[in-house]
């Protein structure tokens, strides 16, 4: 390994491990209440929890894709021995009191370690596809990486580690490249949104693009086909959510985000030579805009746009930085007390009483946080169209 990237790798674990354990979102509780069942030899989930639900102390739908739960769930059978004793009564507790256990910190180190490792190796990644310590670094440090992986807590890390690593191995491997990428597809369907990207990217043959798209979707066949005739399974995707929401933003009843996702793929198509870092930045755009994200979808498109050579102009990064400020500040205005004050119970349970933003705003101020959040999301549209304008002026001095 470069010996430049080694010290800030060191210091980046140290600031990881500081924040691992007093962090909390109740999304990895939820996860892993689901994925302990593997190790008590239950290979289908999803009729595991309909068969049970009367019984079981959580009954929510597990809406995640079969790789997802075998893979988190083998990690939870690998360190069940390591977990303190009390780990297992807290993952099924879902009383009053299931904030209060003392042990929660030492619990959340262990559920991130997997986060951890992608993380790294994501920095990793993005310094062998740019050769750039400045990249590298970019990633290890900002904010935003600590908020969306440790503080959220959610697994996309993985998905998003491999994406890119498909991404980096399109021209060296294409095989491999659209194996990977299936790989995470298999764990999370988005990657789906860079797929038409990725393939035009790698070649225009007909029996090539045919191969390729094979190779993605091969993973997630063999995945999925023991629970293919399982009505619980079908019915416990559906639930998920995004496919929904991709489709919700209309005029005249004609869904907004696939006729905009389709010229933004024209325009990548047909624009020689092919820009797809400017697709990618362009799609993210497009779903902070049309989309109601939840806040770690966020991390899907972040390492395709940190590495693109254009943000060291300032005022794209000016605006770029603004864009992400007014993401931030509409997400604290969702009526959920654990994106915001409700992380830190970790540190003390009393945490989750304090008021959110929404709360103060709606029943002290009498002021409706929809209003607000209508008005963040039109800005947040305004700011993404001057990142593109901006963008194709760049690009245009650029070229010439």
């Amino acid at each position: 390994m470069n010996s430049r990237l080694i010290c800030p790798l060191i210091l980046a674990v140290i600031l990881r491990l500081v924040l691992m354990p007093f962090f909390y979102h109740p999304d990895i509780k939820t996860q892993y209440f689901h994925f302990q069942f593997l190790s008590q030899s239950k290979y289908n989930i999803y009729s595991h929890i309909v068969d049970n639900r009367s019984i079981l102390p959580y009954t929510d739908t597990f809406n995640y894709l079969p790789l997802t739960y075998f893979t988190f769930g083998a990690y939870h059978f690998v360190i069940r021995p390591f977990l303190p004793s009390t780990f297992h009564q807290w993952l099924n507790d879902w009383g009053p009191h299931q904030n209060e256990y003392s042990d929660l910190p030492n619990f959340l180190i262990f559920l991130k370690i997997p986060y951890l490792i992608f993380d790294l190796i994501t920095a990793i990644t993005i310094y062998h596809l740019t050769k750039s310590i400045k990249l590298f670094k970019l990633w290890l440090f900002n904010p935003l990486t600590f908020y969306l992986i440790y503080i959220l807590g959610n697994f996309d890390i993985l998905p998003v580690f491999l994406t890119l690593l498909s991404y980096y191995l399109l021209s060296r491997n294409p095989k491999t490249s659209f194996l990977v990428l299936g790989i995470a597809v298999s764990l999370k369907l988005y990657p789906l949104l860079f797929l038409p990207f990725f393939l035009f990217l790698a070649t225009k043959k007909p029996h090539k693009l045919l191969l390729y798209s094979f190779l993605v979707f091969l993973p997630l066949f063999i995945s999925i086909m023991p629970f293919l005739f399982d009505a619980n399974f079908w019915h416990s995707f559906f639930g998920s959510g995004l496919t929904q929401k991709l489709f919700e933003v209309k005029y005249f009843a004609i869904p907004l985000f696939p006729v905009i996702y389709s010229l933004i793929f024209l325009k990548f198509y047909f624009i020689k030579p092919a820009d797809p870092l400017r697709g990618f930045l362009y799609l993210f755009l497009l779903f902070v805009s049309l989309v109601n994200f939840h806040p770690q979808w966020l991390l899907w498109f972040m390492p395709l746009i940190f590495i693109n050579p254009v943000f060291r102009h300032f005022s794209l990064k000016f605006f770029f930085i603004l864009l992400i400020t007014t993401i931030f500040f509409y997400i604290f205005l969702i009526n959920d007390n654990f994106l915001t004050f409700g992380h830190l119970i970790a540190i003390d349970p009393q945490f989750i009483n304090l008021s959110t933003p929404y709360q103060l705003l709606r029943f002290r101020y009498l002021i409706d946080p929809a209003s607000i959040q209508h008005f963040t999301k039109s800005a947040i549209t305004v700011i993404s169209l001057i990142l593109v304008i901006l963008y194709e002026k760049t690009n245009h001095h650029i070229r010439h």
